[in-house]
């Protein structure tokens, strides 16, 4: 479970980011529920008549509006529009480094922690469902694996299959940090 010092490792640390003006930038939520059997990962199934990403798993999150005084409150925001997370029952852990989502979103993620069990609240014109990951699941390098020829001269592209899910792309990307980072997850390379 994650403990006070894996909170430090977020907070000491500062994030990478990214510059580019060609870049819309967006902002996720990376939801953890601490339980009596380990911490999950709170992950969504963004509706398919959505513009961009349709179909996909994600953190909660999206672009960030006029009106946001910054990422972390975008964030915020689209995940209580999206699922019904109440900002004050957020506790921020920290930010993990930007990624960038398919050409144009630069997306910065922030780790918090939600209350378990919690009733989600699903914005069906964004999110189709709401689901939790084992971390433990996650940990095991079997659950991760990297498609190196899907497009060629990007970087890998990494999948976490869990279940029916498939996490690849940029929500992988933030796992793997946040894996790394607060659980000294170490992947091998299976590649495919």
């Amino acid at each position: 479970m994650i403990g006070d010092k894996n909170f430090e490792v977020l907070q000491s640390r500062t994030p990478r980011t990214l510059s580019g003006k060609h870049f819309r930038p967006a902002a996720v939520l990376v939801p953890i529920q601490e339980r009596s059997d380990g911490d999950y990962l709170v992950l969504t199934q963004r509706a398919e008549m959505l513009n961009s990403h349709s179909g996909q798993v994600a953190f909660p999150g999206g672009k960030i509006d006029l009106q946001d005084r910054g990422p972390l409150e975008a964030a915020l925001r689209e995940s209580q529009e999206e699922i019904g997370i109440d900002p004050s029952h957020v506790r921020i852990l920290g930010q993990l480094d930007q990624v960038t989502a398919a050409s144009n979103f630069l997306v910065t993620p922030f780790v918090g922690l939600i209350p378990s069990p919690y009733e989600f609240s699903l914005n069906q014109n964004e999110t189709t469902a709401v689901f939790s990951v084992p971390v433990s699941v996650l940990m095991d390098p079997r659950s991760l694996w990297v498609d190196t020829t899907r497009y060629p001269g990007w970087d890998p592209i990494y999948h976490f299959q869990y279940q029916e899910w498939d996490i690849w792309g940029a929500t992988a990307r933030i796992v793997k940090q946040l894996l790394e980072l607060v659980y000294g997850f170490q992947a091998q390379d299976h590649s495919q």
